[in-house]
């Protein structure tokens, strides 16, 4: 993760260079330049983000989040807490109109 974020970070600094290199075009390049950057960003940040998730996740810790601790379940688990919670209610149902 950190070694392709460096490599994007050089290849970006290579592509500035050559950008920096015109004259009026410089502000056009600069900007684009810029939503590449905050484009690769985003998208480094929000990886990075979903990894940390699924790290904790596969330990089996909370993850701390706006002074809250939440704690993840696979698509298995909470399938099992649905069929468990409709087991319960179906014996409840049955058990009053015994």
């Amino acid at each position: 993760m950190e070694k392709e974020f460096i490599k994007a970070m050089r290849e970006m600094s290579k592509e500035m260079e050559k950008m920096m290199n015109g004259s009026q075009e410089n502000a056009e390049n600069r900007q684009e330049l810029f939503n590449l950057g905050f484009q690769a960003g985003m998208q480094t940040g929000i990886k990075y983000m979903m990894d940390k998730i699924e790290k904790q996740y596969e330990l089996g810790k909370p993850i701390l989040a706006n002074d809250n601790l939440y704690w993840l379940k696979g698509a298995k688990e909470n399938l099992r807490d649905i069929m468990d919670d409709i087991e319960v209610e179906y014996n409840a149902e049955m058990g009053k109109n015994e």
